[in-house]
């Protein structure tokens, strides 16, 4: 996931990504985000990502990216965006059980739930922890990924319990930007 403060390079972030990584850029309004939203197409193009867009399916659809990311207070939006566009992913913000329930009703591929962990995150707030997230994989009808606070020695830990996968900012920001 991309963020203004902790990615500010995201193109370069993004050439470095291993093949088959999805991509989410948040561009919060940016004035040159058609841009880098383009250039960032034609990165994951080339290697192989999948590449969604935070919360702007205009610009989505605009530049042929893989799909939308919602932030929660917008996961109402998921099944119309379903209904539009049937071969998008579509992922989903959750701060909580009702969230990811939330998710599921709207047609959303995935929800992302945070923070697992302690989160670098200015938004971030209490860690949901590990039990809650194995509790959710277990009984939500939906894949779950995990984000907040995650590291390579946290990641196994989630995967065994079920996650379908991690999701994140800083741990990809030092691990792919050299």
């Amino acid at each position: 996931m991309s963020d203004p403060q902790r990615t500010p390079d995201i193109l370069r972030i993004a050439r470095n990504l291993p093949e088959g990584t999805a991509l989410i850029y948040r561009h919060f309004g940016a004035g040159n985000r058609v841009g880098i939203a383009e250039e960032l197409r034609q990165i994951a193009f080339a290697r192989n990502l999948q590449f969604l867009i935070g919360q702007d399916a205009d610009l989505a659809a605009h530049i042929g990216a893989d799909g939308v990311h919602l932030p929660e207070r917008a996961l109402g939006q998921g099944a119309g965006l379903r209904a539009r566009y049937p071969d998008w992913l579509l992922t989903g913000a959750a701060h909580s059980k009702q969230a990811v329930k939330h998710c599921a009703k709207n047609r959303l591929d995935v929800a992302i739930l945070s923070p697992i962990f302690p989160s670098e995150s200015k938004s971030a707030d209490q860690p949901i922890g590990v039990e809650f997230l194995a509790d959710m994989v277990k009984t939500m009808h939906i894949p779950i990924m995990a984000l907040g606070g995650i590291s390579a020695v946290t990641a196994a830990e989630l995967y065994a319990i079920g996650a379908a996968g991690i999701a994140g900012v800083s741990m990809f920001v030092s691990a792919y930007d050299p």
